[in-house]
């Protein structure tokens, strides 16, 4: 569907030409037949100038006018550019004429810096030109449909003796055995939580004495053997701190917070196999992150040198060598489609294409299933689903044909199959927000390219808790959601 914000469509174009930088007038874009894109360079308007009107192009294509509209003069003159027609690539969404970009529009500061315009004069209703503008992805497995046997089944959990519920801004890691929910906000910042038996169905407390000060929107990641949590917010406000937890001895530990990060709202975090990798958003209005060994309990700064931009609810995945970071919310300000690849081996970022990126976006989840990162949902309405492969440094778009409902921050698990099956896989997605697809999901099959439905939660809550993705976890043979609702939690087996 056509979207009002201007990068979801331009992540995945290649200009034809480039931009020029000079005060001179505006060349005019021409329409494009149907189903085509045309992008045309011409100059910036200058201070106060207008820019021509572009042609309407025929249904299906996509005119892009630098200079005229949407750039129009430069902020302070008061120049607009003339209203450009500017028609979706799928088609059927009124144009409206395209509004002067934003002084905080990502691409645009990205690209060209900041400038004004108003809104463009009259736009064309496109026609639909075709029902998936997908292409099919060159890094998706060959091959026919595998006859799986599906079981889509859901158990009750029990809520005897589990934490207190519902909470937002808790974690839940699985050790192997149990899952373990700790802290989270209720009425207030929490420093409790449980631990959960699936074979039993029984919870256990998790100790209370010497554990870190109550917190919400932390991290935690299992070690192997014990749970690391990290960061997050309290009553007082952001917190360096964190500490370690044994369940084989229900005790914590402390952790050092000598050179460790001052990281804002909601960081991200992978486990290397020796560390924990922190990244975020810095007090300072900076991107900065951390990594600490639990053997020796120091911290080491990571390099900022060639960094993504300072990028809040972005993902983070470790691949086994580097960790991705991608997309999220610059500033508070817009959203990005850009990422980097940080290598801790060598503390240096490197640069991700964003040629066949997915739409801008923050809040969204990314998974990785060993050999690419899958990004999926996020803010701005983004359903649309893309394969990285860092190798290739390459984009691919996976189906969204039958894909769940638009949502944020949903749980994503990549289910590999076994060598009797030896596919290319699956990835479960479930929950998220908004509130009305908390208990849904959806699992996709990557060959043959396919979505199947979820079976619908087996007790849905009145008021279902968009953060209990936040407490879902994999346990290698179902998935694990608790806190779908006050007390509410079950298993399912795909």
């Amino acid at each position: 569907m056509f979207t009002t914000h201007l990068p979801a469509f331009l992540a995945a174009l290649t200009f034809a030409g480039a931009c020029s930088t000079g005060m001179h007038a505006p060349s005019k874009a021409t329409g494009g037949s149907s189903g085509s894109t045309v992008v045309e360079g011409g100059g910036s308007g200058g201070p106060g100038g207008t820019g021509d009107r572009g042609t309407a192009g025929a249904a299906g294509s996509l005119i892009i006018y630098d200079g005229g509209s949407p750039a129009g003069g430069s902020p302070g003159d008061g120049g607009a550019g003339a209203g450009g027609t500017r028609i979706s690539i799928d088609g059927g969404s009124p144009a409206g004429g395209f509004s002067g970009v934003p002084l905080n529009d990502c691409w645009w500061l990205d690209s060209y810096g900041s400038v004004g315009g108003s809104a463009g004069t009259g736009g064309v209703v496109g026609t639909p030109a075709e029902p998936d503008r997908w292409p099919a992805s060159p890094a998706r497995a060959a091959g026919t449909a595998l006859a799986r046997t599906r079981s889509d089944t859901w158990t009750m959990m029990s809520s005897t003796g589990a934490p207190s519920s519902p909470r937002i801004g808790s974690t839940a890691v699985w050790t192997g055995s149990e899952m373990i929910v700790w802290g989270g906000y209720s009425t207030r910042p929490e420093a409790s939580g449980g631990r959960y038996d699936p074979v039993t169905d029984k919870w256990l407390p998790v100790s209370t004495s010497v554990a870190p000060k109550p917190r919400e929107n932390h991290v935690a990641i299992w070690s192997g053997s014990e749970m690391i949590v990290w960061g997050g917010d309290s009553s007082s406000g952001d917190l360096t701190s964190g500490g370690r937890y044994d369940p084989a001895t229900d005790k914590w530990a402390a952790m050092n917070s000598t050179g460790a990060p001052d990281l804002t709202y909601r960081p991200r975090a992978v486990w290397t196999g020796t560390e924990l990798i922190v990244w975020g958003f810095q007090a300072n209005s900076t991107a900065g992150g951390g990594r600490y060994n639990p053997k020796t309990d120091t911290w080491k700064t990571v390099s900022s040198t060639g960094a993504p931009l300072l990028q809040n609810y972005s993902s983070a995945v470790w691949t086994g060598q580097t960790m991705i970071v991608w997309g999220g919310s610059i500033d508070g300000a817009c959203d990005s489609a850009k990422g980097a690849i940080y290598d801790p081996a060598t503390d240096t970022w490197r640069p991700m294409t964003t040629v066949g990126a997915p739409h801008p976006r923050y809040d969204h989840s990314a998974v990785w299933t060993g050999t690419q990162m899958i990004v999926w949902g996020g803010s701005n309405n983004s359903a649309n689903a893309a394969s990285y492969d860092p190798v290739a440094d390459a984009w691919h778009a996976l189906s969204e044909k039958e894909a769940p409902s638009l949502r944020v921050a949903p749980a994503l698990f990549f289910l590999p199959d076994d060598a009797a099956t030896s596919g290319a896989g699956r990835m479960l997605l479930w929950g998220g927000g908004f509130s009305y697809d908390a208990a849904t999901g959806g699992l996709y099959d990557f060959v043959p390219d396919r979505w199947d439905v979820v079976a619908p939660f087996p007790s849905a809550p009145t008021a279902p808790n968009q953060e209990a993705t936040r407490t879902t976890v994999w346990s290698g043979t179902e998935m694990i959601a608790w806190d779908v609702g006050a007390g509410i939690g079950a298993r399912y087996k795909p």
